[in-house]
């Protein structure tokens, strides 16, 4: 990449620096007489920052699950009976879509710190594969043909989640990335809503294609024209974003230094690589993941199906699928607003939430009147609540560029082997209660809930262990050295880091 180099000698937003010289060379950022820059100048550029970045990534999420969701609709608008399928074929559909994105996890995460990212995740993968792939499941006739797509869209999505962690490393203070995590996340819920209004209107289509085909065309398209939109306005960084000024991308690098974890690098530290797999906290965060996707596998594959057994016809069970994606945005975003104000509140909301999802498992599982089976399945859904958070924790708790993308990569490796158990648990003999489906959802719940306490655990004691040996005591942390380096350095190795849970 090339220099990214500015020299100045004027006020930034209201307090005064001298020779301000900030350099882009491998992988490593230099301001040498930090600026002193106020509090509302500051306040400027966050909300500049939020308005360009935030919408782009939101939309983008919401596209992306409403993709995958495509399959749930499907399910109840003829395709198993078009594709014939049969057994646990509709299963193998939902997890084949996980093997392929199990397949590009780690390359993903390699050509996340190889290319501009911002380019990447527009035009390589999410506005051409992903749209093409997804379209391209209209022609399928048959079980295997159905597979093939359903794999190379896993491919596709791969790059899509860690890329945008990684993106909101880049622009926000550790602080800040917990709301902003959660509101592009927010995307997920809000593609409920969206996602099966849009279906509704689709079901309505009377044509000689099947209105599931025209689903998978339409969005396809839309989201071919999204990502065109992104490869045009989603910046790589601050250090080429067109929408700052020289002035306002020096603010932005400077804020960067408070996270201690490191700025983008071209350069792959295989070194870090090493450290990701010793470290304890990256098993920590693999166990909660893989106990949250095994249940989100068998939720989201079978939820449709689930709902359509309380006795619904089609378009009800479309249209009663949107009150729970509106409730679960509503309490993203409160508890990522409260785990912004409330400092070390993650895990206890995380714990919280799991504990709710937990009852609400129990409710659709051992309770008879439609009503407490259909609450008990909005409860259900609310252990996602806890995925933007603990993205958020990776940003937060894992040093060097490296290192968190093999972290990245680990979890979202997790991720995809839970999505991949989760629809084998799903047994079509057993519709429409599946039990054995609901009892590993409600065994899986209460791991994630022990592992939490554990991770809390583990952090406060390495937080009072570098307290007790004074590491990184006596080092300045204002925003006025005479020279900061934001150097690729990981959190293991800067003894002035401090976990947050």
């Amino acid at each position: 990449m090339a220099d990214f180099t500015t020299e100045k000698k004027e006020e930034c937003g209201g307090g005064d620096h001298e020779a301000v010289k900030t350099s882009f060379d491998n992988g490593v950022i230099e301001l040498e007489s930090m600026p002193r820059f106020s509090a509302e100048a500051e306040k400027r550029l966050v909300r500049k920052i939020d308005f360009r970045i935030l919408p782009i990534m939101l939309v983008a999420y919401m596209m992306s699950f409403v993709d995958k969701q495509t399959l749930n609709y499907s399910a109840i608008m003829g395709l198993l009976t078009d594709l014939k399928l049969h057994g646990t074929e509709y299963s193998w559909t939902s997890s084949i879509f996980y093997f392929g994105y199990l397949a590009f996890s780690y390359p993903a995460s390699l050509l996340l710190v190889k290319f501009p990212l911002g380019k990447y995740l527009a035009c390589t993968y999410y506005s051409l594969c992903w749209a093409v792939v997804l379209a391209c499941h209209a022609a399928t006739t048959n079980f295997t043909g159905l597979m093939v797509a359903r794999f190379f869209l896993g491919c596709a999505e791969a790059s899509v989640t860690p890329g945008f962690g990684l993106l909101t490393s880049l622009w926000y203070r550790t602080s800040e990335q917990p709301l902003r995590h959660g509101i592009w996340f927010c995307g997920n819920s809000l593609s409920l809503v969206l996602g099966n209004a849009i279906a509704v209107g689709i079901w309505q289509i009377q044509d000689s294609l099947a209105s599931w085909k025209w689903m998978f065309i339409i969005f396809g398209i839309v989201t071919f024209l999204w990502g065109f939109l992104m490869l045009l306005r989603l910046p790589d960084s601050p250090t080429n974003a067109s929408f700052l000024t020289d002035e306002e991308r020096v603010i932005a690098l400077a804020r960067l230094k408070a996270n201690k974890a490191g700025y983008k690098n071209n350069k792959i530290e295989w070194g870090q690589v090493m450290e990701a797999f010793t470290d304890p906290k990256t098993w920590f965060l693999a166990v909660f993941v893989l106990g949250c996707n095994i249940p989100n596998g068998g939720y989201t594959t079978f939820s449709g199906l689930i709902l359509k057994g309380f006795g619904y016809d089609t378009e009800h069970t479309l249209l009663l699928g949107m009150p729970g994606g509106f409730i679960v945005f509503l309490i993203i975003l409160i508890s990522c607003f409260t785990s912004t104000k409330l400092a070390n509140s993650r895990c206890i909301t995380s714990i919280i939430l799991t504990c709710v999802s937990i009852l609400g498992t129990a409710l659709v599982n051992s309770t008879k009147p439609i009503a407490s089976r259909y609450i008990g399945l909005i409860l259900m859904s609310l252990y996602s609540v806890s995925l933007p958070l603990s993205m958020a924790m990776i940003s937060a708790n894992i040093g060097g560029i490296t290192k968190r993308a093999t972290v990245s990569a680990i979890y979202f490796i997790m991720y995809c082997v839970g999505n991949i158990i989760g629809p084998q648990l799903f047994f079509e003999s057993q519709a429409p209660r599946y039990q054995s489906g609901f009892i590993a959802v409600f065994v899986c719940l209460a791991v994630v809930v022990v592992d939490l306490v554990a991770f809390v655990v583990y952090l406060r004691w390495e937080n009072a262990r570098r307290d007790r040996l004074g590491m990184g005591m006596g080092m300045e942390r204002g925003e006025g050295e005479e020279r900061e380096v934001l150097a690729d350095v990981t959190d293991l190795k800067n003894p002035g880091f401090r976990y947050v849970y």
